[in-house]
């Protein structure tokens, strides 16, 4: 495998970093909005997304995080945008 092959796989270094990952969250409307937070607002954003009752969003991922980790959470907290 030759450089030229290692760095256009790569893409540039700006998509990779922090702020790549909030803007591909923001472009798909992942946005944790500030009325709608609770506990983050992750599940929040993603019952806008995708049409999804909050309230229901929101038991049936406590049961989930509660059943498993929360490290998922934690992650998506991050790495999620806040509402500007």
């Amino acid at each position: 495998m030759n450089t030229t092959t290692a760095t256009a796989s790569q893409g540039p270094p700006s998509e990779s970093s922090l702020a790549g990952a909030r803007r591909w969250f923001a472009e798909n409307g992942l946005v944790r909005k500030r009325e709608d937070r609770v506990l983050g607002g992750v599940l929040g954003a993603f019952a806008r997304r995708h049409g999804w009752n909050s309230f229901t969003t929101r038991v049936l991922g406590a049961i989930v995080l509660l059943a498993t980790t929360p490290l998922p959470y934690i992650a998506l907290w991050i790495l999620m945008p806040r509402e500007s």
